[in-house]
Formats: structure tokens, C-alpha cells, sequence
């Protein structure tokens, strides 16, 4: 599906103006089917789809699933008082570091296929 849409995006001229967004993984937790990893899709798939992007909403399944607090979705709606009060903030600084990780993981498994990374600027402004 990808592939027939960067065909798409390209006849139409808009590969610079229009980045494909892929999600390699998702937070552990209340979204969607999980495990997944995507990161060896996204590999094969950058060799010839220019533009498109990296995202990680959660760490690689095989670390989540260890965590006693693995990611949650829902946990982006949890306000900061109700965080502090139940002690859940080292939980969701290892969530966000995990996160993290995974991005690396994926950057590094791009360039040692010979594909560029360029991290994204101004994206939630």
C-alpha cells in the first residue's frame, strides 16, 4: 500500500511536500493489537519510498513487555497532579526513555543499510 501510494505522491510531484508517516511501534497498552515492531518493514520499504517517517509511540515489544508499567495511550491523558500523587512518574520517565530507545534502534538499522536519516524539525509547534 505504501509502495503504490509513494508511485502516486511521485507522479503528482508532491515527494518533498507530502511525508508518509509509519508507525513502527505503538504504545503497549490500550490502542492497538500489540506486540508489533515494524522496523524491518520500514528498512525495505526506505530503500525506495523517499520521505517517509519513523514514528514510535512505544519501545520495542520485547523490553515492554518486562516493564511493570509498560505504555499506555491513555496515559497521555493522565494530568500531572494524579501522576505525582500515585507515583507513576519513574514509570512513565522509563516509558519515554524505552521510546527512545526504539528510535535509536531504527535509526541504526537504517543507516547500517545505507539509508539516510534526517530527524524531523518543528513538528509540534
Amino acid at each position: 500500500t505504501i509502495r503504490k501510494a509513494s508511485a502516486i505522491r511521485r507522479a503528482l510531484g508532491l515527494e518533498k511536500a507530502v511525508r508518509f508517516e509509519h508507525h513502527i511501534t505503538e504504545t503497549f497498552k490500550s490502542i492497538v493489537i500489540q506486540p508489533y515492531n515494524r522496523r524491518k518493514e520500514l528498512v525495505e520499504l526506505a530503500k525506495d519510498v523517499p520521505n517517509i517517517a519513523a514514528k514510535h509511540e512505544g519501545g520495542d515489544p520485547e523490553i515492554e513487555q518486562t516493564l511493570d508499567h509498560p505504555s499506555d495511550i491513555m496515559d497521555y491523558f493522565i494530568p500531572k497532579s494524579d501522576i505525582l500523587e500515585k507515583g507513576l512518574m519513574q514509570a512513565l520517565e522509563k516509558n519515554f526513555i524505552e521510546k527512545h530507545k526504539a528510535l535509536n534502534h531504527t535509526a541504526n538499522a537504517l543507516t547500517k543499510a545505507g539509508i539516510g536519516v534526517i530527524a524531523a524539525t518543528k513538528l509540534h509547534q
